[in-house]
């Protein structure tokens, strides 16, 4: 009897434990100004070191330990950055990011973007480079057929580097249709400002293929097009 009870209490006080290694940080990401989530945003633990992105309607959810430190950013917005407390992991955190003054402000058509993508390129190269896969680049030694690789391809290490390989490729793609689509191009083009400008940047924000297709009068075209639209009364 006294052997049972004393597997049970140890069972016990290891529970707290192993909950306490796996916890997380979860919440919402939107617009401070108008409530509108911010879909794609990145999610970093500076702590783990560990990133992900907020699903299409704004929402995330990141391993996370009491007083790890945790930001969130986008293209354009300003990064807000928290200090996790025990009540967050329970209650959650909502994030409002706002427009960064700084960019509104700076971005124009001849901006830096390609210098910004070749310095990023040069950062991160590595993870640029699309990696083995399943193979691990390896053959036979007889040079017939392929050698398969799962242990290092399903590795928690590999899975994080593809991850973040995706991240940084979705990253470069929103850098560029902000280059082409920025906010100053689009007040030159129709005048909008402030809460009707982000309203405009956000309903007709083009896909990243989109905008690859789109050359310089294209665009142009696109915005008007589109402002048309966007000013003429509701029925």
């Amino acid at each position: 009897m006294s052997i049972r009870f004393f597997i049970l209490s140890l069972i016990l006080l290891t529970l707290p434990a192993i909950g306490f290694c796996q916890t997380y940080l979860r919440g919402n990401i939107f617009m401070y100004t108008n409530d509108t989530p911010v879909p794609g945003a990145s999610v970093t633990n500076l702590t783990t070191g560990k990133t992900i992105l907020a699903t299409p309607a704004g929402t995330y959810v990141i391993e996370a330990r009491n007083k790890d430190m945790v930001v969130f950013s986008f293209t354009g917005l300003t990064s807000d950055t928290v200090k996790v407390e025990e009540q967050l992991l329970k209650t959650g955190y909502d994030v409002g990011l706002k427009e960064d003054p700084y960019t509104l402000k700076n971005v124009t058509v001849t901006s830096n973007y390609q210098l910004d993508s070749l310095r990023r390129r040069e950062q991160y190269g590595r993870y640029f480079e699309k990696g083995p896969g399943i193979t691990g680049g390896n053959r036979p030694p007889d040079g017939v057929g392929i050698s398969l690789s799962p242990i290092s391809h399903f590795s928690k290490k590999s899975r994080e580097q593809r991850k973040f390989r995706k991240q940084l490729l979705k990253n470069e793609e929103e850098a560029y249709i902000d280059y082409v689509f920025s906010p100053v191009w689009v007040t030159k083009l129709t005048g909008l400002k402030n809460d009707s400008l982000r309203q405009f940047m956000y309903q007709y924000r083009p896909s990243y293929q989109l905008a690859r297709t789109l050359d310089h009068a294209d665009m142009i075209a696109y915005i008007n097009d589109h402002y048309k639209e966007f000013i003429r009364p509701k029925r």
